[in-house]
């Protein structure tokens, strides 16, 4: 019993001190099955509600985490991430629905930048005076990268060097973009709201979870990159498409192949 436990005190620590190549995240079965079928040497890892999976793909150690949906989900599950396997490079991946009228079913989105299109400061307005979107602004996220001064993002960057990368990839089921990829812990339906957010914040797709897992990745100065496929347009195909889970999983695959 003790030689057991010896030994599962052994591997823990061992996991801790372990660098792992690439950590590939997704909110929902659709989007993870591909990913984690794709793992030699499995090994699933639960940390509070979170699930990770750690394994390889050929050569490259490899985290896959399902982070679940939503803003709370992303960071804390990206946070446990790094602090746990320590990735050399994020990426995020999943499906979105699309803000951009060039966008058609099936394209991807690589995320040059990631925005929060929730944060909102209104101006002031009287009572009985209503709501309106002329008095919304937008409000930027606040980090303090040197633990001294606070800088602003009104939208992350990703990586440059992955964002190219993942550029250079055919997508099999429709086109490839470098755009800017909105989330919020919102759905939204209503075709003028998703043209009024497109305009002002300037997104191409909607999302739960990309800006929030780049801000924790911006915190920790860890590589990152988004990449997401457009599962349903409100214009076009209202229907959400569940199989663009799987195609983007497939996307991605190659692309951590690709990675040196």
């Amino acid at each position: 019993m003790l030689r057991l436990l010896l030994s599962f005190i052994f591997a823990a620590h061992l996991l801790a001190e372990t660098r792992f190549d690439l950590l590939l995240q997704g909110a929902v079965e659709s989007e993870l099955q591909p990913l984690v079928g794709a793992l030699q040497h499995k090994r699933e890892v639960r940390v509070g509600a979170w699930t990770f999976w750690t394994g390889h793909l050929g050569k490259k150690a490899v985290v896959v985490s399902r982070t679940e949906q939503g803003p709370i989900n992303a960071v804390v599950a990206t946070t446990v991430a790094i602090e746990r396997f320590h990735p050399r490079a994020i990426i995020n991946q999943g499906t979105a629905g699309a803000h951009n009228r060039k966008l058609k079913l099936y394209d991807i989105v690589v995320g040059e930048f990631t925005t929060d299109y929730s944060g909102i400061r209104t101006d002031h307005a009287d009572e009985g005076k209503g709501t309106s979107l002329a008095r919304w602004r937008i409000k930027p996220h606040m980090l303090r990268l040197d633990n001294r001064n606070i800088t602003e993002f009104f939208r992350f960057p990703g990586t440059i060097s992955l964002v190219e990368a993942a550029l250079q990839l055919p997508n099999p089921h429709g086109r490839v973009f470098k755009g800017n990829i909105g989330s919020a812990y919102q759905f939204h339906r209503e075709i003028d709201t998703i043209a009024w957010f497109h305009k002002v914040f300037g997104t191409d797709s909607e999302d739960m979870e990309s800006a929030y897992a780049a801000g924790v990745a911006t915190g920790f100065g860890t590589p990152f990159v988004a990449i997401r496929m457009i599962s349903d347009l409100e214009w076009d195909h209202p229907q959400f498409e569940k199989i663009a889970g799987q195609y983007c999983a497939e996307f991605v695959l190659k692309f951590a192949e690709s990675l040196p």
